[in-house]
């Protein structure tokens, strides 16, 4: 059975940790109106009919619906799919590049001969020990929460600007900072609460500027042999966080 991860271009794939590309597959999620629109039903159909032409197996992993919602418009169009190919649809409760490492491994994963519920399996295992910060850098809530003044960031760090986790697919509040200084110091004590992680990805907006270089120091010097990875966000995470977003995504799976 070869296994296809298909997902969505809200995921970053860390660079130096590239799984089997052959096996990923990303939906390009369209805009207007400078907002994100979801994809549809229809379009996880026409994926699949494409896929199944090439994979016996789909394994779609989706990102959190309280930022991006799509896994239930890909369980309706699997339910309703009548080709041959076996689908099965996971919210993967991370998006950018925590979505991008479990996509990465379950390609990997699938690379080695693993089934769709193995595949599946691995990814839901490791699920627990992806941890991420954001801190929007523009008025960026999630779509459900559009009403919600009290999520409304400024665009620069003058005033007191919220830092967010994601906790089981959905924002939760970390911290407030008022510089940026107090904001490479959180997302240092954030790092420093790890014992080994195997990868560190920090994400920014092409308009962030932040200067990384203390924290990056910070994480070589505790954490030699993990890899960390500095990304650019893509167009999707820019309209839904803001150009001059920054988080921090970690990952910690226990030997």
């Amino acid at each position: 059975m070869t296994v296809c991860i298909l997902t969505n271009d809200a995921a970053l794939f860390p660079s130096a940790a590239l799984g089997n590309g052959r096996s990923i597959r990303t939906l390009t999620l369209a805009t207007e109106d400078g907002r994100m629109l979801p994809p549809t039903t229809d379009d996880f159909s026409r994926a699949y009919r494409e896929l199944e032409q090439e994979f016996n197996a789909i394994l779609v992993l989706a990102a959190p619906e309280s930022l991006l919602p799509g896994a239930n418009a890909a369980h309706l169009a699997a339910q309703s799919h009548g080709g041959t190919a076996k689908i099965s649809v996971l919210d993967s409760q991370q998006i950018g590049p925590g979505l991008g490492i479990l996509a990465q491994i379950g390609a990997r994963k699938a690379a080695a001969g693993a089934s769709l519920p193995e595949v599946e399996e691995c990814i839901r295992a490791i699920l627990p020990f992806l941890f991420t910060l954001i801190c929007p850098g523009e008025a960026c809530p999630p779509q459900d929460e559009q009403n919600d003044s009290s999520m409304a960031a400024p665009a620069d760090l003058s005033g007191a600007t919220p830092i967010y986790s994601l906790e089981e697919g959905c924002l939760a509040a970390y911290k407030k900072v008022r510089t940026r200084r107090h904001l490479l110091e959180t997302l240092q004590e954030f790092i420093e609460e790890f014992e080994k992680p195997q990868q560190l990805a920090y994400f920014r907006g092409g308009s962030a500027r932040l200067h990384t270089r203390s924290l990056r120091e910070a994480a070589s010097g505790l954490f030699p042999g993990a890899l960390f990875t500095e990304m650019e966000l893509n167009a999707p995470l820019s309209v839904l966080f803001g150009a001059q977003t920054t988080g921090l995504t970690v990952l910690e799976i226990p030997k």
